[in-house]
């Protein structure tokens, strides 16, 4: 993607407790890691393993920690507290703003009785139903489906292939990537003699403001009430949240990750990737779950697990470094089993 040019000095300027050591007049139009980057690239250094590849890059710029050691000379370095925090805002500055062109486009299907912002646009080949709202500003690209009675909030962006079922929500500044899928029916059969007799899940799920969901993630309606994924939480791509769950506020889940039904998981809980929850447990607020973990019991708040099934971190290494001393142990166990045979032998 081409990068809208800016002057260090001008980009300091906007980065918070940013201190420039360098020529401010220096164009900056592209970033890149401190390997690949060359002249007019912007890059960062925020961990310590990389201290090395800083002495040899050819950036123009570097943003980098306060007590981080210079770039080589001729290099200008922009010292902040939080690099990466701040390479990110430098990046989102320097993104082209899109342009789309406002309201309804030829092509795409409205109902009448839906509600389209005016500054909102809807591409050819998208899909509003009857009853549903779309915010100000809003963008729902061809090949999005909103159906009857939905909820778009403003300034918020659906990719192509998304699909928002009936009377599910979406808060401010939203993010769905391609094929997400809010709202599907939640997994709930009632069995009758040998049979699966559907239950209707009448809920809904409401997204809150600034969730960004990764492709191809399905979030199921709960059977009665509401599926809920809490303000400022980022989920990547395939991921399962099954009906009912309730996902706080600043979540992060990584790609194949599942949750299922009533699953709880409170504020700030990150979920490493291919982790799951089962139904009906509670994740508590600050808790880390490590990737390729299977939660089974409730965890408390500020807990590390892993493994399957989940425990503390720190036994779960025990335990794996004990597995990993299991040959030699056998070995020994052997050599002990034939000296005490051949002492019996001599015994006799």
């Amino acid at each position: 993607m081409k990068l809208q040019s800016i002057s260090l000095s001008d980009l300091c300027a906007r980065l918070e407790g940013a201190r420039l050591e360098g020529d401010g007049n220096t164009m900056i139009h592209a970033v890149a890691g401190l390997k690949e980057a060359g002249p007019g690239a912007l890059s960062f250094l925020a961990n310590p393993r990389y201290v090395a590849a800083l002495a040899e890059t050819r950036a123009s710029a570097v943003i980098i920690g306060q007590d981080a050691p210079a770039p080589p000379e001729g290099i200008a370095a922009i010292r902040v507290a939080h690099p990466y925090l701040m390479f990110a805002r430098a990046l989102t500055m320097m993104l082209p703003t899109p342009r789309h062109p406002k309201g309804v486009q030829q092509g795409a299907w409205v109902d009448d009785t839906a509600q389209v912002h005016p500054s909102a646009t809807v591409y050819p080949g998208a899909f509003v139903g009857a009853g549903a709202r779309v915010g100000s500003g809003s963008v729902l690209f061809p090949g999005v489906v909103v159906l009857h009675d939905a909820a778009i909030g403003a300034d918020c962006l659906l990719y192509p292939g998304v699909m928002l079922r009936e009377e599910c929500t979406l808060g401010d500044r939203v993010i769905l990537h391609g094929n997400v899928t809010i709202g599907g029916d939640g997994y709930g059969f009632a069995q009758h003699e040998g049979r699966h007799e559907k239950i209707p899940q009448i809920g809904t799920v409401r997204v809150e403001d600034d969730v960004e969901i990764g492709a191809g993630t399905c979030i199921d309606r709960a059977a009665m009430g509401a599926t809920v994924i809490g303000r400022g939480t980022k989920i990547d791509d395939l991921v399962m949240i099954g009906h009912g769950c309730q996902v706080g506020e600043h979540v992060l889940i990584v790609a194949q990750s599942g949750m299922a039904g009533s699953a709880v998981l409170e504020d700030g809980v990150v979920v490493g990737a291919r982790g799951g929850v089962l139904g009906h447990l509670t994740v508590g607020a600050g808790s880390l779950i490590f990737s390729r973990s299977h939660v089974t019991k409730t965890v408390p708040p500020g807990s590390q697990v892993s493994g399957n099934p989940a425990r503390p971190h720190a036994e779960q290494l025990r335990q794996e470094a004990l597995i990993r001393r299991l040959d030699g142990l056998v070995k020994k166990v052997a050599a002990l089993e034939k000296e005490v045979a051949l002492l019996k032998g001599e015994g006799k």
